[in-house]
């Protein structure tokens, strides 16, 4: 395996990533691979990417704009509309790439990135698959999780927020996970297993612009399921804390070309240990299958 930064840019912004090919392999498929809500593509992606380099296949991990060594401001801004486009501009840079098969090229995202994937290959022609685990699909739906107690405090700082970027000031600040108080991720099981995610000694945004709070509920990629082409894999998580798994198995029906698989975790619980493995192994398959690499 080898491994190399890349970078491309998106409107002026330098956004940071790294190649991982597998050695031996003349023009590999590729795996377009970003991370999730709040992440930085460190924090367990690696893994991941290893693991399908390993089985043949390039993956190109990067940062969102904002986030990580990419440039952008503000700092840690979660938007899925600058995260699409992030997601769409390496696209275009992979299909470009010498050494990798751009023709044979699939999206892979997890949780808030999985919903980026669902809807970057709905609207993008030339997606060979998409591997989407435990993914975002509908902010109205995720909303009904959000504590109850939390919302007024959390809808008066979104628009607070939503205020300031408007009057071009600082953005209004949310933490992405707590033990008590207005945050954004606010399941019971969020806390500990968001920080199992980042590295020892990590230092790392810990928190983003509240807009998010508001802006979430809008963003709904199970609408534009049907549209979408390629052969997905969708890994849902049983006692996702997070995503209603009816909301996962409702977008997975929309979708003409969707292996669903439903593994009896919570919605961390899949980034290490046996359920790593099991849901890495889902992925190898289907994604030697579909890239021309099974046999």
């Amino acid at each position: 395996m080898r491994l190399e930064p890349v970078a491309f840019r998106v409107d002026g912004d330098l956004v940071q990533g790294d190649l991982y090919q597998p050695e031996g392999e003349s023009r590999p498929p590729v795996v377009i691979m970003g991370h999730g809500f709040g992440a930085e593509r460190r924090f367990r992606l690696p893994a991941f990417a290893e693991g399908l380099c390993m089985a043949g296949l390039a993956v190109l991990l990067f940062d969102y704009r904002g986030f990580g060594d990419s440039e952008g401001t503000p700092r840690g801004l979660v938007d899925a509309g600058r995260h699409l486009a992030d997601f769409a501009a390496a696209v275009r840079y992979t299909q470009e790439l010498k050494g990798v098969d751009g023709a044979r090229l699939a999206l892979w995202g997890t949780s808030f990135s999985g919903g980026h994937a669902l809807v970057t290959a709905a609207r993008l022609p030339g997606i060979a698959a998409v591997v989407a685990q435990v993914p975002h699909v509908d902010g109205l739906a995720s909303a009904f999780r959000y504590p109850l107690r939390l919302l007024p405090a959390a809808t008066w700082r979104a628009l607070r927020d939503l205020t300031a970027a408007a009057l071009g000031r600082e953005p209004v600040r949310v933490p992405i996970v707590g033990r008590a108080g207005v945050r954004c991720l606010a399941a019971p099981d969020c806390y500990e297993g968001y920080h199992r995610l980042i590295p020892p000694g990590a230092v790392w945004q810990e928190t983003v612009p509240a807009r998010i709070l508001l802006t979430l509920l809008a963003y709904r990629p199970v609408r534009v399921a049907r549209r979408i082409q390629a052969p997905v894999l969708i890994i849902a998580a049983e006692q996702d804390s997070l995503i209603p798994l009816t909301a996962t198995r409702k977008t997975a029906a929309r979708i003409a070309r969707c292996q669903f698989e439903v593994l009896p975790v919570g919605h961390f619980d899949l980034y290490e240990g046996p359920w790593f493995e099991r849901s890495i192994a889902l992925q190898i398959a289907f994604l030697r299958r579909h890239l021309g690499l099974a046999g």
